[in-house]
């Protein structure tokens, strides 16, 4: 679930126990007599504390990342520079740029005019089946780019206005959630479209000793993206099917503003400033690995919105002046800080080592891919009630671990939690996407958890397959 504010606040009732569970078991287990080392047993405590107060959400799941800093340092676990070196690691600059840019594209208009030359196209005009493709393909394009929170509430309105030619209570829910689910997916395929995937990059390349980067994790995530969105389209079809209320969308004809164009500048030097090492290193181009070297992810993503504060838009004010850029989603940025921070210590304490020990013994799991299908199917039922980001901090360590004891190649699990986390299609609390189209009182929980168990099934099924035939051929 992301952590936008679009999303229901926890219960009263599941916030009281985390402010009870969370206290009780960081002192409950720092006191209890456990056989490990005493930098492994406070890690234990702290790691504990901060899965619950993320599951109930006691305090801003965003706060309790900022907090695991200085509990990693009251904790007597690590120094001060240590703990708080993870809150500027590089790759959470990737993120920053990326946000610059979505955000100069929604003060524009530009993310509106992409969603509607999909929804508006010609080869949609009167087919019901194609009005709802169209708007999964704009939701999974805009995805891969723009948060799918704000990917949904630009959409939402314009699938909407489709509607008023008198649909169906089953048209409406159809739409709305092949709606929501499609802009889900559709962060799998970058990067930067959803904050788990730069996680599992981050320790994967920890893990394998190599950059896993915008190339690599696109060789996978691109592939998961249209497969997942495809079978959300199906499931819709065959669910709850569209029908003659839902009609085309007129398209806006609007020239392009000044501020459009110089968006779209940025944007474009950053897919290609992204994407270019590292499709030369695959080539066997040196350059490639020179340019790697030299332009890492984050440094791309703040060059590239250079543009946006230097030039000026039609009202003769900067294209994203900083007032407006300030609003960005900070959270997501302390939660990526907190979560490498809290992984980080994980191994460097031994914790993660005595928890993969544990988790092989419980389970008698040996082969990877069992292990794989374990893990996927597990994270896509968690994040239903956690953050996706928080999910993917507090698993895919736990997932390397269990892999060094297996002596087995990390890849395909860690892939497994990294694409699974952004899969929760049951509640309205998993997913930003979710949540919005819940809030317009035309789809029914009961309606959304049914469509989005099946969903949750199949979803961790072709997550598997995917990942069967592309591991041992991408990586």
């Amino acid at each position: 679930m992301d952590t936008g504010s679009t999303i229901p606040a926890p219960s009263p009732a599941r916030r009281r126990a985390g402010l009870v569970l969370a206290p009780l078991a960081f002192v409950g287990l720092h006191l209890a007599p456990l056989d490990l080392t005493p930098e492994a047993q406070a890690m234990a405590a702290l790691f504990t504390a901060v899965v619950i107060a993320w599951v109930t959400e006691v305090i801003p799941i965003a706060m309790t990342a900022l907090l695991v800093g200085p509990g990693l340092v009251a904790s007597g676990i690590c120094d001060a520079k240590t703990a708080f070196a993870s809150y500027a690691d590089p790759l959470l600059f990737l993120f920053v740029g990326g946000f610059f840019i979505a955000r100069a594209m929604m003060r524009h208009g530009l993310d509106r005019r992409l969603a509607l030359t999909f929804a508006g196209a010609r080869w949609v005009r009167g087919r019901p089946r194609a009005v709802r493709l169209a708007f999964v393909m704009a939701g999974v394009m805009l995805s891969m780019w723009v948060s799918n929170t704000a990917t949904t509430a630009i959409l939402v309105p314009i699938l909407l206005g489709t509607f008023e030619g008198g649909a169906t209570d089953d048209e409406r829910q159809g739409g709305l959630l092949t709606l929501a689910y499609g802009c889900s997916v559709g962060g799998l395929g970058t990067l930067v479209g959803s904050p788990p995937n730069l996680i599992t990059a981050r320790f994967l390349s920890e893990a394998r000793g190599v950059e896993f980067g915008f190339v690599e994790w696109m060789s996978v995530g691109l592939p998961a993206a249209i497969l997942m969105s495809l079978l959300v389209y199906v499931v819709s079809l065959r669910l709850l099917p569209p029908g003659e209320g839902e009609r085309e969308v007129r398209r806006e004809a609007r020239p392009w503003s000044r501020g459009e164009r110089v968006t779209a500048f940025a944007f474009g030097l950053a897919v290609v400033g992204w994407m270019a090492p590292g499709l030369m290193k695959s080539a066997g181009l040196e350059v490639g690995r020179a340019l790697a070297a030299a332009l890492p992810g984050g440094a791309v993503a703040l060059l590239a919105s250079l543009p946006l504060f230097l030039f000026r838009d039609e009202r003769k004010g900067p294209v994203l002046p900083w007032d407006d850029a300030a609003r960005i989603d900070w959270g997501i940025i302390m939660l990526f800080g907190g979560g490498i921070a809290l992984g980080t210590q994980m191994f460097a304490t031994g914790l993660a080592a005595v928890l993969a020990q544990g988790f092989v013994a419980a389970t008698g799991v040996e082969g990877v891919w069992t292990l794989t299908a374990l893990v996927t199917v597990f994270t896509i039922f968690f994040t239903e009630v956690c953050s996706n980001t928080a999910s993917a901090n507090m698993l895919v360590p736990l997932v390397l671990a269990i892999c060094v004891e297996l002596g087995v190649d990390p890849t395909a699990p860690a892939l497994g939690v990294g694409l699974a986390a952004s899969c929760a299609f049951m509640l309205p609390i998993a997913t930003g996407p979710n949540a919005i189209v819940f809030s317009t009182g035309l789809v029914p929980l009961p309606t959304m958890m049914r469509k989005g168990a099946v969903l949750n099934l199949l979803g961790a099924l072709l997550i598997v397959g995917l990942l069967r035939v592309l591991v041992p051929l991408a990586y």
